[in-house]
């Protein structure tokens, strides 16, 4: 498990996931840095909940001159994975994260994780509770609005964990696995950030870079652009359809 207790991190963006960070970091006695571009009055209502915590705060500025002596930053979804501060960051050595990876570092239990252009958030909600219903701790978590860094450090091994993903935070994954991980669909989309649809379907397909041969990759069979991805897939593909018989 990757140690924190001690460790320069900072997070970039202090809406709910990183509020969340925050939390978790500061639990496990990380030294914070903590900015976001809005001013202070915009952003009471992190400070608030964030109240209790050992924080040095920058607000109303950019994260330019933060990065500094900082062996982790950790990135919300809104900030951009490949701006020249987050490049010099890089190259100076330090871990550059989204907040996902940075909860899945600290998460129990199984991962299954949904992605796509549309339906990932009533697909998520509906496993969740297919497992709750099944009689397993489940906790739903990631895009749908719950941050997984709010779940990590009370999750058990045993437990599932259902994860909305987005593209953005698939940019900075570094170990994230799922044990089961669905690709649902994919259509333009996000390419004012991602510039292109190769590069949006690259950022997609990550959401099974980590998986192996005895984890499951469940893709739609009527998307023409996942059905070429499946050969590329190391854990064992399980196809969906609405228009023809799948195994």
């Amino acid at each position: 498990m990757v140690e924190m207790k001690g460790k320069n991190v900072l997070v970039v963006g202090m809406a709910r996931s990183g509020v969340a960070a925050a939390q978790m970091l500061s639990r496990l006695g990380a030294n914070l840095t903590l900015t976001d571009t809005r001013t202070r009055e915009q952003m009471k209502p992190a400070i608030e909940q964030l109240k209790d915590i050992q924080a040095d705060w920058h607000l109303g500025t950019e994260p330019d001159d933060l990065i500094q002596g900082k062996e982790y930053i950790v990135l919300s979804p809104s900030v951009y994975y490949w701006a020249p501060w987050v490049e010099k960051a890089k190259q100076n050595g330090t871990v550059v994260i989204s907040e996902l990876q940075l909860g899945a570092w600290f998460t129990k239990g199984d991962f299954i994780s949904i992605t796509g252009t549309n339906g990932k958030t009533t697909t998520t909600t509906l496993l969740g509770k297919i497992f709750e219903n099944a009689g397993r701790v489940t906790h739903v978590a990631g895009n749908i609005g719950y941050p997984l860094s709010a779940v990590a450090l009370k999750s058990k091994k045993d437990d599932i964990v259902v994860v909305e993903v987005s593209s953005f935070q698939l940019e900075s994954v570094k170990t994230f696995h799922p044990r089961v991980a669905a690709l649902l669909n994919i259509s333009e989309d996000h390419l004012n950030r991602h510039g292109t649809m190769a590069q949006y379907i690259k950022l997609k397909q990550r959401i099974f870079e980590n998986q192996h041969e005895r984890d499951i990759g469940v893709l739609n069979m009527d998307d023409p652009a996942l059905l070429k991805m499946a050969p590329k897939l190391k854990s064992r593909v399980v196809f969906f359809s609405r228009t023809q018989p799948v195994e």
